[in-house]
């Protein structure tokens, strides 16, 4: 009776997937979707023949735009006003990471600063869905991790692929890649209403302001974005 009754729980746990394992599922597709991006940004580093401080930037700058911004802006207008571009278009963890911190009030300190320099859009979105499935906060420990590491990992080693690749990934079209590159996040945030005048008043903004320098004009759909998401959070009854 024991014996029987102990094969069908066993089967079950083995078929469901862990929290960490999870994680890395998530993120796979991700790094397919933003590999020519991550290419891209490797050749530039190459063609400024630093190709491995163009790949050290994947940790120092974690995120797409805000390291093809300060690379442009290296070009433009010279290292400090680089870092100053990166730094603004990065601006927009810090409301993620609010988002974040009000999820997780009862997570170890150790934790909220290793998950601190794992935060980006992908990330943030794929915590936010997670937390709304699962409230044990060891799972969500673990499935945070996994998607963060294995991103940072994927994106990093995508990142050295361009450098050694150099000039050869001049045929990818940028300005193709980068909205390519974005879509998936887009696709899924559609499905919600909430999302929906966020994504029209960011992506409208972004269209008017394609013409500003120095990555300017993402920073302005990004703080449009950022204040109808607020303005949608408190006209939605809790």
């Amino acid at each position: 009776m024991t014996a029987a009754s102990t094969i069908p729980r066993a089967k079950l746990h083995l078929g469901a997937p862990s929290a960490a394992r999870s994680g890395v599922l998530a993120m796979l597709p991700l790094i397919a979707a933003y590999a020519p991006l991550a290419l891209v940004i490797g050749g530039a580093g190459a063609q400024h023949g630093a190709p491995l401080a163009g790949w050290a930037g994947s940790w120092l700058i974690y995120g797409g735009t805000a390291h093809l911004a300060a690379i442009r802006t290296l070009d433009e207008s010279g290292a400090m006003a680089a870092i100053l571009t990166g730094l603004l278009v990065n601006a927009r963890l810090l409301v993620y990471s609010a988002a974040l911190a009000r999820r997780w009030p009862a997570q170890p300190q150790w934790f909220r600063l290793a998950a601190a320099g794992l935060i980006i859009d992908s990330t943030w979105a794929a915590a936010e869905r997670h937390a709304d499935q699962c409230t044990d906060h060891a799972q969500q420990r673990r499935y945070f991790l996994a998607a963060g590491l294995t991103l940072g990992c994927g994106w990093s080693g995508l990142i050295a692929v361009g450098a050694l690749m150099g000039a050869r990934v001049d045929w990818l079209e940028l300005e193709i890649i980068v909205p390519l590159s974005l879509l998936g996040l887009v696709g899924d945030g559609l499905r919600a209403r909430g999302a929906r005048p966020v994504i029209a008043v960011a992506a409208s903004v972004a269209l008017l302001t394609a013409g500003w320098s120095a990555g300017t004009g993402l920073l302005a759909a990004i703080i449009a974005g950022c204040a109808t998401g607020l303005a949608v959070d408190r006209r939605t009854p809790s």
